[in-house]
């Protein structure tokens, strides 16, 4: 079955637009997937004990409208998908009036702490509860590399940035791609399409090299990224992001 969250946006959820940024939907999505297996008991402080925990793998996020500050949105999430090695979540967020806000699907790993690797579900973690339904359409397939490096960011990784798998959390590495927009794009265009597959964890310490090559179509914008470590070169996590030309938007109150 479907599990919902009611959410207000909150002011330090928002940007200089008075609308909610990506980091806070990515904060969303986590917290509902996280309620979600509570209720289904395969939550991580459920699996720790058995040494498994879960792992994001992909996910895929098309943005209609950003919500604005105190407007109700409606979040909803159910595993879509749950065979092999993949279980498949999808969410959708929604205004009041039922309006769609984004459609997002991913694909998580089941992975085993001791042996260091994903193991198949239907062994460690058979699954009944199964919604045959998708917020989009996506197989996953692989996202191009970088042909040229347009503009690039360095970091170091902070505890601050880790979670509950004490490596460093999603939301982050897409902060780290984002960075690396320049702010001639980020003024005049707005990010309506997400996609990213993580490749290796990062830890507390590493040093982190975010790249980005951009691609114009008309008003569209495509920027392709990779996120390094920079102790090796070794490809943490690719993305692909979607751009479209808007007006700069004024604060809002809803």
């Amino acid at each position: 079955m479907k599990f919902n969250l009611p959410l207000t946006v909150r002011i330090y959820e928002c940007g200089n637009d008075g609308k909610l940024k990506i980091s806070g939907l990515l904060n969303y999505m986590q917290e509902i997937a996280a309620l979600h297996t509570v209720d289904l008991k395969i939550s991580i402080p459920d699996l720790l004990p058995r040494g498994l925990t879960w792992m994001l793998s992909r996910y895929h996020i098309v943005i209609d409208r950003y919500p604005r500050f105190r407007e109700p949105v409606g979040m909803s999430t159910w595993i879509a998908g749950h065979s092999g090695y993949f279980s498949i979540r999808d969410y959708c967020m929604q205004s009041e009036n039922g309006e769609s806000l984004a459609r997002i699907t991913s694909s998580w790993v089941l992975y085993g702490i001791k042996e260091k690797k994903i193991v198949l579900l239907e062994e460690a973690l058979p699954l009944k509860d199964i919604v045959h339904e998708r917020a989009l359409e996506d197989n996953f397939p692989s996202l191009p590399a970088l042909q040229e490096v347009h503009a690039e960011a360095h970091f170091q990784i902070r505890r601050h940035d880790l979670d509950i798998n004490k490596h460093v959390n999603n939301r982050v590495i897409v902060e780290w791609a984002l960075e690396t927009v320049p702010p001639a794009i980020a003024a005049t265009h707005v990010l309506t399409e997400l996609e990213i597959t993580f490749k290796e964890q990062a830890f507390y310490g590493d040093p982190v090299l975010s790249q980005c090559e951009l691609r114009y179509t008309g008003e569209q914008m495509t920027a392709l990224h990779h996120i390094l470590n920079s102790n090796g070169n070794i490809l943490i996590a690719r993305l692909r992001t979607q751009w479209k030309k808007t007006e700069t938007g004024q604060f809002e109150f809803s």
